[in-house]
């Protein structure tokens, strides 16, 4: 009864507990989806409730937020022999036990043991009956933990574990609704742990490699957009795949992408979803169309039937988006589109486990979500805080002007990674004269030798000494006095983000592999400004980069 964990896992689980040691009563684990959250919290609940001694044995609640993942996480723990209770309708526990049975030959429930799985709808529907029990609690743990606010009904649930200490854990710690998971804004969790990156997953081999195809699609020309931050309504979307070409197109692509591979559809409605798996069955591939009304013991079949590859296609309708854990799934088709970055990447993510025979994950989005939230392992900064502040909207990505590729890829990149084309480039001082930083990015190599020349010099401050004394012929003392402090402390940040810039380079340069062509277009595409352009800004914006910066070194 031992899970073997990676040695970024391990770490991951000492860097809990070392929080738990330092008083931080509720901690929440990031860890990319694919790169083993599941295993890691199993891990910590061994350690607690199973094999402690007896006076330090810590009586362990799994809070799942569906129902649908109770048997997931059921299967896991029985895999790895924990013998564990479900508190759920006898006949969900039951078709749990038929399941361990029928894969591992034996059961683990067991109604006394330690470790307990229970849904978030069951403990608040049923927390009278079980009071006592959630008293007696000691450490709870939930995946998906990005939806636990503290007056939300994932909050209410953990708050029955008065005397616990809490381990949340997700792939994306960030909200739609621009709430912070703190405890200090409107969370739970007083500390963050963070895992490795998916990009340092892919590189490493713990997670699978992708290609990305974004094939001509006329969804979005029929798609209502949303107001603010809410996502797109289900009436929007139905429309959208009703009007639009969407079925055929994704049936025709994934004829054209990954004939016989392993694939999974998000569908954007029920009526959607049906039509595809009409569709599909008519091309003689076996589909099957998985919603929220489909009855438990037929997901269950059907998830068994995926798995053992007799379904190709496994289409979905708000359901697999998170907690899906199939090994195998070689492609992932978006026929959904979101406002919020979580669930692009859970989506994208459920590709993203490695296996036997698979050498890519072919990922086709049909409805702009990549456009929309850049490459699946750019790198992305999290924070327990609310947004300090609403952001303009970076393209980060390119498309490959090859016909043959149309690939996307990262916007800072000169060449296709994907069959090497190469735009061709501008040259400089052509066409209509000068080239200004944003006609090419802000790659420098592309700017003639006046446009360099002016943003070095407008980078040279002028002395204090000599502001004050123009300041002073013109307004007086007083001012004077002011302007030299501001002129002070706007060089002294200069410095300090110079500095800061420096280390960053070094940053992408050393942990990266980044060019030095490569790092002046990737800060340009993100702040929308070159390195010589910021040191020339106002004070308060130098030091919003600065901030910036620092959350990426």
């Amino acid at each position: 009864m031992a899970i073997v964990l990676r040695p970024y896992q391990e770490k991951a689980k000492s860097d809990i507990y070392k929080a738990w040691d330092n008083g931080h009563k509720n901690v929440l684990l990031v860890l990319p989806t694919g790169m083993g959250k599941t295993k890691t919290f199993c891990s910590i609940a061994i350690d607690r409730a199973v094999k402690a001694s007896n006076d330090k044995k810590m009586s362990t609640a799994i809070l799942v937020h569906r129902k649908e993942l109770l048997s997931q996480i059921s299967l896991t723990l029985a895999e790895e022999e924990i013998p564990h209770n479900i508190i759920a309708p006898k006949n969900v526990i039951l078709g749990i036990v038929a399941a361990q049975r029928q894969l591992l030959k034996k059961q683990f429930y067991d109604y006394s043991a330690n470790v307990t799985v229970i849904s978030v709808d069951t403990l608040n529907a049923r927390i009278m009956k079980h009071e006592k029990w959630a008293k007696s609690i000691r450490l709870w743990i939930t995946d998906e933990a990005a939806h636990l606010l503290k007056a939300n009904k994932w909050g209410r649930a953990v708050k029955y574990f008065t005397g616990a200490v809490g381990l949340g854990v997700t792939a994306t710690p960030e909200r739609l609704d621009k709430r912070g998971l703190g405890s200090h804004v409107d969370g739970v969790f007083d500390k963050m742990v963070e895992g490795p990156i998916t990009r340092w997953g892919i590189e490493e081999g713990f997670l699978s490699k992708y290609k990305i195809v974004i094939p001509e699609s006329d969804y979005r020309l029929h798609l209502k957009e949303s107001a603010g931050d809410a996502d797109y309504t289900k009436e929007a979307m139905a429309v959208a795949s009703q009007k639009s070409r969407i079925v055929g197109d994704v049936i025709k692509n994934y004829q054209k992408f990954s004939l016989g591979k392993q694939a999974i559809v998000f569908a954007s409605d029920i009526a959607a979803g049906e039509r595809m798996e009409s569709k599909f069955k008519e091309a003689g591939i076996k589909a099957k169309l998985l919603t929220g009304l489909t009855r438990d013991e037929i997901r269950l079949k059907s998830m068994f039937e995926y798995r053992r590859k007799e379904i190709q296609v496994l289409i979905n309708v708000d359901l697999f988006d998170e907690g899906l854990d199939v090994p195998g799934i070689e492609a992932v088709f978006m026929a959904r589109p979101t406002k919020s970055l979580s669930k692009y990447l859970q989506m994208a993510g459920r590709g993203l486990r490695p296996a036997k025979d698979k050498p890519y994950m072919v990922l086709v989005d049909h409805v702009g979500n990549v456009k929309e939230h850049g490459l699946p392992d750019n790198r992305r900064k999290w924070s327990l805080d609310r947004p300090t502040k609403r952001k303009k909207k970076v393209n980060l990505i390119r498309l490959c002007k090859n016909v043959d590729c149309n690939a996307p890829f990262d916007r800072f990149l000169t060449t296709c990674p994907y069959c090497g084309f190469e735009d061709p480039p501008r040259a400089p001082g052509t066409g209509s004269g000068r080239v200004s930083p944003a006609m090419v990015d802000g790659d420098l190599v592309m700017l003639d030798p006046d446009t360099l020349r002016e943003l070095h010099q407008n980078t040279v401050l002028e002395d204090p000494g000599r502001l004050a004394d123009r300041v002073l012929k013109a307004a007086g003392q007083p001012a004077a006095v002011r302007a030299m402090r501001n002129q002070t402390e706007r060089i002294a940040t200069q410095k300090k983000l110079a500095e800061t810039i420096a280390t960053w380079a070094g940053v992408m340069r050393t942990a990266h592999s980044l060019t030095d062509r490569q790092i002046h277009k990737e800060f340009f595409i993100k702040h929308d400004q070159t390195m010589c352009e910021v040191l020339s800004r106002p004070r308060v914006d130098m030091l919003e980069i600065i901030r910036d910066l620092e959350g990426d070194i």
